[in-house]
């Protein structure tokens, strides 16, 4: 018994409100008595109850009971103190403060350097044209604001999965507006605006995925519109017509091809219909015609630079020149020309 008594005193932890037993072993039993007969106790332990000879014990300590706590001052307990203290939301934690800076170690490289409360968490890395180098690190997502050596805001840009997404926003150190433009994945999407300190507009232009679509138009220091050019993908274009406007029928387009030879007097093109000859015609500087000879169908020939830039435009009608079209090297039309007596005349 004695062994069994060991094993459950040592693994029992103390029993609340249980009278200590103190063996004449040295063993301790806490526990709370629920019997006696013929000199022997019954106590009831946190694991069962036990028979304990009185002849085995050395000592008995009573439980003792705690005593109350000291009453709190009447005020503590008041009713509105209890709601006060009860009610009070829990404190909120500090937002996360996103930064970055601009650094520029070389003239051949730039560095933005994004931080977390002050600690960098990332560096990207471009080069001399502005493309993009290398990242170092892990850009949260989020708002991210860039500011003055005086303190004074600077830049405001949103960045999610590592790339601009959102509005972003410049300012002049007076705190004026200089730049308002749209990011999506890190390309320009929508309209671009670059304003003066004193507010007026410097420059108005439309993206669509990084690259111009639509009308850029720059202004005087009054901010009077002084240029505007239409583009599509990056490249100068004709703008779409008003809706309701007509425009003049389309030519179809010729099967001819052209050969250009440039002379003193100006161009001589040589027209093929399959790869066999079927006519010449020379122009002088001012497009006017020289001479012409051989059959062209009517329809539209088109004239092409060596690297495929579309450079001019015949219209053919009677095996005559009725129309010729001249184009900014793979842009849009820069000039259009009719003829009467073989004389350009411009439209």
């Amino acid at each position: 018994m004695k062994s069994l008594l060991y094993t459950i005193l040592l693994l029992s932890p103390a029993f609340c409100q249980a009278d200590t037993f103190i063996l004449n072993d040295g063993a301790m039993l806490e526990g709370e008595i629920t019997g006696e007969m013929d000199g022997a106790l019954l106590v009831k332990t946190k694991y069962g109850s036990l028979t304990i000879n009185k002849a085995d014990i050395k000592e008995q300590k009573a439980a003792q009971q705690p005593a109350p706590p000291p009453a709190a001052p009447e005020a503590a307990v008041s009713t509105s103190a209890a709601v006060e203290i009860s009610t009070a939301p829990p404190a909120a934690e500090p937002p996360l403060k996103l930064t970055f800076s601009t650094v520029l170690p070389s003239t051949s490289t730039r560095l933005l350097v994004y931080s977390e409360n002050g600690v960098a968490i990332a560096t990207e890395t471009f080069d001399a044209s502005g493309a993009f180098v290398g990242l170092e690190g892990f850009v949260k997502d989020g708002t991210y604001t860039e500011s003055y050596d005086n303190g004074a805001l600077r830049t405001v840009k949103t960045l999610s999965g590592g790339k601009a997404s959102g509005t972003f926003k410049a300012y002049y150190p007076s705190g004026a507006v200089q730049i308002e433009a749209y990011y999506l994945a890190g390309s320009k999407e929508g309209p671009f605006k670059y304003y003066a300190e004193d507010g007026k507009p410097v420059m108005e232009a439309s993206y669509k995925n990084d690259k111009l679509n639509g009308w850029k138009k720059e202004f005087d220091a009054a901010g009077a519109l002084k240029l505007e050019n239409y583009y599509a993908d990056d490249h100068m274009a004709e703008p779409p017509k008003p809706a309701g406007e007509a425009g003049p029928p389309k030519e179809a387009d010729s099967m001819v091809t052209v050969k250009t030879l440039a002379l003193a007097r100006g161009e001589r093109f040589s027209f093929q219909l399959n790869g066999k000859y079927i006519g010449k015609a020379h122009l002088d500087k001012d497009f006017n015609i020289i001479s012409q000879d051989g059959k062209i169908p009517d329809g539209a020939i088109k004239v092409y630079s060596r690297d495929g830039k579309l450079q001019k435009e015949f219209v053919f009608e009677n095996n005559a020149v009725k129309l010729l079209r001249v184009y900014e090297p793979g842009g849009p039309m820069k000039a259009e020309y009719a003829y009467k007596e073989d004389k350009a005349i411009k439209k």
